[in-house]
């Protein structure tokens, strides 16, 4: 990488340790996205799969698992849709509008700066009822990026306005559980039924995990998350973005940042207030 360009973003492509993890569980990779920063070592990057699931309640909108991650119930008669990147201004941006024919549209727009990328996500209604309460699986992977994955969780954190409260802390393991968060209308999506719900809800729609060295920090946050999490497999992380329901012909959008900037999580809990303080 360019030492001159702090973040770049590009379409991911299906190599590398990610996809020899994923092995027969392959997903459609179209709207996956390769992130480094200039901290990263050579052959670090996260990836964010940006629409693991946009569902509702009883359909998909989009899924990107391939075969659909609820085959019996949601995605019983789901039928993909493929979508590509608009690449015309990476690695500095990546951009999809992408229309599901009786249902809606959806829209990705990712673009880097100096130490964080700036998340923006569409959603429109074109049914003739409500849609939702919509649940967007947005993921941040860490498996290949060793300066900040954390298989423990011991450095993987949320604020619940007075403390920071790792994952491990609550759950006592590197399990998976659900974190609620203020705001979200304590909305957890039927493909999440399984999991424990932790008793401490997030304050802040953000999801931290501080680097082990100390010197760096990656997190996800949005202007409103209904859940955090984080999964030991791909060492992935979530604030997954709450739009709630959308009544017939509306349009919602959520911003959000992945933050990769030096400092501790600390420091980001504190960016992540100054940039969303107006939201």
């Amino acid at each position: 990488m360019n030492p001159s360009s702090s973040i770049e973003i590009r379409p991911y492509h299906w190599e590398g340790i990610y996809a020899q993890y994923r092995g027969s569980a392959r997903h459609d990779p179209a709207l996956c996205a390769d992130v480094r920063a200039s901290w990263m070592p050579d052959g670090e990057r996260l990836i964010l799969r940006c629409c693991e699931i946009i569902g509702m309640p009883d359909s998909y909108i989009y899924d990107d698992h391939r075969p659909p991650a609820e085959p019996e119930t949601r995605g019983k008669h789901y039928r993909h849709n493929a979508f590509q990147w608009d690449t015309s201004n990476a690695p500095r941006q990546l951009t999809t509008d992408c229309r599901i024919p009786g249902k809606g549209e959806f829209r990705v727009q990712l673009t880097a700066a100096d130490d964080c990328v700036d998340i923006h996500l569409g959603l429109r209604n074109d049914l003739a009822e409500p849609m939702g309460p919509v649940d967007w699986a947005f993921c941040a992977i860490g498996l290949e990026c060793p300066s900040v994955n954390d298989e423990k969780q011991e450095r993987t954190y949320f604020s619940d306005g007075e403390n920071l409260h790792n994952f491990r802390e609550i759950a006592g393991s590197n399990n998976t559980w659900i974190h609620r968060v203020v705001g979200g209308d304590d909305f957890i999506p039927a493909v999440h039924s399984h999991l424990p719900v932790g008793p401490v809800r997030a304050r802040e729609s953000l999801v931290m995990v501080q680097g082990e060295s100390g010197d760096y920090a990656a997190a996800l946050g949005f202007e409103q998350s209904y859940a955090c999490y984080a999964s030991i497999g791909n060492l992935c992380f979530h604030a997954d973005p709450s739009f709630g329901t959308l009544e017939p012909g509306e349009e919602k959008h959520m911003h959000g940042r992945l933050y990769l900037q030096q400092g501790s999580a600390l420091d980001t809990l504190r960016r992540y207030q100054q940039d969303f303080a107006a939201g």
